[in-house]
C-alpha cells in the first residue's frame, strides 16, 4: 500500500512539473493568402511529440467550442500534463466567410492541417502527430495522403466513415424517433439539410471514400501509426463507424472504445442528445487523454 501511494505521489508530482513548464504561445498558420491564428502549447522541446488538432464540421474556433465546452483546450491541457505539445488553430471557415461555399474537404480542412504540419516540420519539430475530431477524423486519410512522411501518427477522434447523407440518416432517425416524428418528416428534414449545403461540397463528399484512401495510405506510408477513438454514447458517429475502421485497419491501428463517452469524449449516463452540448460541466474523459498520450509516446 505504501509503495503504491509513493508511486502515485511521484506521478502526480511529475504531471504538475509538466503542467508548470508548459507554455502557451500565439502561432499563425500561413497558407498562401490565408492566415489562421492559433495557440502553440509547448510542453517539451522539439525532439518530443507535438499534435496538430483538426476540427470537426462547421466554423470552429481553435478550442472547438460547443456551448460552454472547449474539447480541444481540454485535450491540449491534458496532453501537456504528459509532456506532449500541441497546436490548435481557428478554422478557415470561421474567419473567411467569403468563398466558403466553394470549398470541399480539401480547402475546408485538409490543406490547412497539412500546412500546419509543414510549418512545424520546417521549424525543427521531429515527431508530429495529427488528431482529427469528427470531420477531422473523416478527412484523416486525406491529411495522411498529403502530409506523407512528415507525420509520425494520426488519431481519429469520433471520426465518421460514412458521408454526410449517411450520417444525417442515422442522426435524424435517432432524434426524430425521440421526438415522435414520422418517417416522412424525417426524410423531409434530411433533404432540407442536404439542400442547405454547398453543391460542390456535397459532390465531393459523395465521391470521397475514406476507406479507399486509407488503404492507399497504408500501402504507401506504412510507417504512419494510427489510433481510433470512439464513444458508445455518441449519436453522431456510432459503433458502426468504429467497426468499419476496425475492418479497414485490422491490426494496423490502436483502438480505444469508451462505452459511456459522447461525441466530444465526455462520459454521459445515457445516449447523448444535442442539448448535452449546451450543458455546463463534464470534461473530456481523463482515461481517453491518458490512452492518447500512451499511444503517442509508444508505451
Amino acid at each position: 500500500m505504501a509503495t503504491r501511494l509513493f508511486k502515485s505521489l511521484i506521478l502526480a508530482f511529475a504531471l504538475s512539473i509538466n503542467s508548470v513548464n508548459a507554455q502557451e504561445q500565439d502561432y499563425t498558420i500561413t497558407n498562401g493568402e490565408i492566415s489562421l491564428p492559433g495557440t502553440l502549447y509547448l510542453a517539451a522541446d522539439k525532439s518530443s511529440p507535438i499534435v496538430v488538432l483538426v476540427h470537426g464540421s462547421g466554423p470552429n474556433d481553435r478550442n472547438e467550442t460547443m456551448g460552454p465546452n472547449k474539447p480541444f483546450k481540454q485535450l491540449a491541457e491534458g496532453l501537456a500534463s504528459f509532456g506532449i505539445s500541441s497546436l490548435r488553430y481557428d478554422k478557415r471557415t470561421m474567419l473567411y466567410k467569403q468563398g466558403a461555399d466553394t470549398l470541399t474537404y480539401i480547402g475546408e480542412t485538409v490543406e490547412d492541417a497539412v500546412q500546419a504540419v509543414k510549418q512545424l516540420k520546417a521549424e525543427g519539430y521531429e515527431h508530429i502527430y495529427v488528431a482529427g475530431h469528427s470531420q477531422g477524423g473523416h478527412c484523416a486519410p486525406l491529411i495522411a495522403r498529403d502530409a506523407k512522411n512528415m507525420v509520425d501518427g494520426i488519431i481519429l477522434l469520433s471520426g465518421n466513415v460514412g458521408n454526410m447523407e449517411t450520417m444525417l440518416n442515422s442522426q435524424l432517425n435517432y432524434l426524430g424517433k425521440q421526438q415522435g416524428a414520422t418517417d416522412m418528416q424525417i426524410s423531409q428534414a434530411k433533404q432540407q439539410m442536404l439542400a442547405s449545403l454547398p453543391a460542390k461540397w456535397i459532390e465531393y463528399d459523395r465521391n470521397y471514400y475514406p476507406i479507399s484512401t486509407l488503404k492507399t495510405v497504408l500501402k504507401n506510408y506504412p510507417q504512419i501509426r494510427w489510433m481510433v477513438v470512439q464513444g458508445g454514447h455518441d449519436y453522431q458517429v456510432t459503433a458502426t463507424d468504429f467497426s468499419m475502421w476496425q475492418m479497414a485497419f485490422m491490426n494496423k491501428a490502436t483502438y480505444y472504445y469508451g462505452e459511456t463517452l459522447d461525441h466530444i469524449l465526455r462520459p454521459l449516463p445515457n445516449m447523448a442528445t444535442p442539448q448535452d452540448y449546451m450543458k455546463e460541466g463534464g470534461e473530456m474523459d481523463k482515461e481517453v487523454i491518458k490512452a492518447i498520450a500512451k499511444f503517442i509516446k509508444g508505451e
